[in-house]
């Protein structure tokens, strides 16, 4: 197991969090993304994670408890049984340290203890390289069902609307 070079808690997000965790995570955006994700712990559909290190939000991730919600993967996966985490960062200078470590084994400690058998993911198949390793070293395997091209969509600070796109692989682990 891999420990931090350096303290981090990991707890839920707080609706008092949410502004900060726009501005240091999404600066620039009025797309309120970590306002959908708090809206998604408050339904009780998951836990959004949120690794601090000295009152300093590091990096994220959204653990939801009814799997992956893209209907592709969903073919393939018993979603009665799978969580699946969504929407992870960490902070650039932050990275490489320990804080997505910890923040996963966080999600898998509470995805098991949900009763979870599985736990799956995304991750971008070429542009990132270094978080596919860092999963498959956690024991995450590629699916095998091939690439699938996910986007969303986002509003910058001048209120235009856009979307962005990558291509991601799904990878789980069984718990």
């Amino acid at each position: 197991m891999h420990e931090p070079a350096f303290t981090i808690t990991i707890k839920p997000a707080e609706g008092a969090q949410l502004d900060l965790l726009e501005h240091e995570f999404a600066p620039g955006l009025l797309s309120k993304h970590h306002y959908k994700r708090y809206e998604v712990q408050k339904r009780g559909e998951g836990v959004y994670l949120i690794a601090w290190h000295d009152h300093i939000p590091v990096g994220h991730f959204l653990l939801r408890w009814s799997g992956p919600t893209d209907a592709r993967v969903m073919r393939y996966v018993d979603v009665t049984q799978s969580a699946f985490l969504e929407a992870g960062e960490t902070r650039v200078t932050y990275r490489r340290k320990g804080v997505a470590t910890a923040l996963i084994q966080e999600a898998e400690r509470l995805a098991q203890a949900k009763g979870c058998v599985q736990i799956g993911l995304k991750v971008g198949s070429t542009d990132n390289p270094d978080a596919k390793r860092l999963y498959e070293h956690l024991g995450y395997v590629d699916w095998g069902h091939g690439d699938l091209l996910i986007s969303w969509d986002y509003i910058d600070q001048d209120g235009n609307t856009g979307t962005e796109s990558e291509i991601v692989t799904y990878m789980y682990k069984p718990l």
